[in-house]
């Protein structure tokens, strides 16, 4: 199955960068990493993510760092919706997350 972020999750990874690497490099390469983890595991198995409110779409949990991933399948791509820390206020979906 492939990977793909829609422009939301980019920009989520991009906001992170550029909020973290300027005060710990190590913690941000931490961070991926424990994110990367986290998005093999549900690529791996795609059903294994905690259901949301909508049927299509699941959460997959970075627990150390409290990262949600919210996530969709279509076809045989795996859609990373966007990487939010769970301290956020809760996202409202709507159909053109995709861009």
């Amino acid at each position: 199955m492939k990977l793909r972020f829609t422009p939301d999750a980019v920009r989520d990874l991009e906001e992170l960068r550029d909020w973290l690497m300027p005060r710990s490099p190590s913690g941000h390469r931490h961070v991926v990493s424990a994110i990367r983890a986290a998005l093999l595991r549900i690529q791996d198995q795609p059903q294994s993510g905690r259901p949301t409110a909508r049927p299509d779409i699941r959460e997959a949990i970075e627990p150390r760092y409290g990262f949600i991933l919210p996530y969709t399948v279509r076809g045989n791509v795996l859609w990373v919706l966007r990487v939010y820390n769970a301290r956020r206020h809760p996202l409202i979906w709507t159909d053109d997350s995709f861009g």
